[in-house]
């Protein structure tokens, strides 16, 4: 029987501050799932497969990325019309019912009850662990799925907690990245000066470019080079622009201006 456990202690979301304005500067371009990926390897020892997606219920549910081996996605239809119903996946929904709770679950072969599957999607590719941590939305479950190889063996706790702490950052995103792929092109360095201009007067022309490329998930590093500045003196200037239009995070930040 797979592990399901609800995550209520989570670690705060600063922990992972490079990551997130990565993250935060892909929404809604094809490289948001690649960026998701390389998080993932990046915190973890290594993962054959990665699935991001969003489901109403068990049996409903629309993938947004995957990654894996090539020709992983030949089995999908078969997965779609022979398996979803019995992926254990659907068992971690229930223990993720509140609007923003999270359940985390670990599947091995040994756990899946459906020998095709069990063959297609593990043994025979040489899955011997799935981490599944799933999300409860306003309007649907999200999920991130990552699939260790038998070369990479079973997660770790520690790597367990990194993968918990990643999905709190991109399992939010995952509507809002698929909103923003079928919206309008996103809104340049320019543009968004002029808005922290037009809106938020008191800031200097420095702090409205420091924080228009905040907005759009520039790093302090990227900022620095773009603007032809110290890496301290994008601090500075963050650091007074976030004092005065009273935000802490480059999300709340991007608010200010893209509504």
């Amino acid at each position: 029987m797979s592990v399901i456990s609800q995550i209520k202690n989570r670690r705060a979301l600063g922990s992972l501050p490079v990551v997130y304005e990565r993250l935060l500067g892909a929404i809604g371009t094809d490289g948001f799932g690649a960026t998701v990926r390389d998080s993932v390897l990046s915190l973890t020892k290594g993962a054959r497969r990665l699935y991001l997606f969003e489901a109403t219920a068990r049996e409903h549910s629309s993938l947004q990325y995957f990654s894996g081996e090539p020709g992983l996605a030949d089995l999908f239809p078969a997965y779609r019309r022979w398996y979803l119903p019995v992926d254990p996946v659907g068992d971690a929904f229930r223990a993720a019912q509140e609007c923003s709770s999270v359940a985390v679950q670990r599947v091995r072969p040994s756990d899946i009850a459906s020998p095709g599957f069990r063959r297609r999607f593990f043994d025979d590719a040489g899955i011997v662990e799935r981490v599944s941590i799933i999300q409860r939305g306003p309007d649907a479950w999200r999920g991130m799925n990552v699939a260790r190889h038998i070369s990479d063996g079973y997660c770790s706790d520690a790597e367990l907690d990194s993968l918990v702490d990643l999905a709190c950052l991109v399992l939010p995103m995952l509507p809002l990245n698929r909103k923003a792929k079928l919206g309008p092109r996103p809104l340049t360095p320019a543009e968004l000066e002029e808005r922290f201009a037009i809106r938020h007067s008191g800031l200097t022309r420095r702090e409205r470019q420091v924080c228009a490329l905040a907005a759009l998930g520039r790093s302090i590093e990227a900022t620095a080079v773009e603007l032809g500045i110290a890496k301290t003196s994008v601090l500075t200037y963050r650091q007074r622009a976030y004092q005065r239009l009273h935000v802490s995070t480059a999300f709340e930040l991007c608010a200010l201006v893209t509504h």
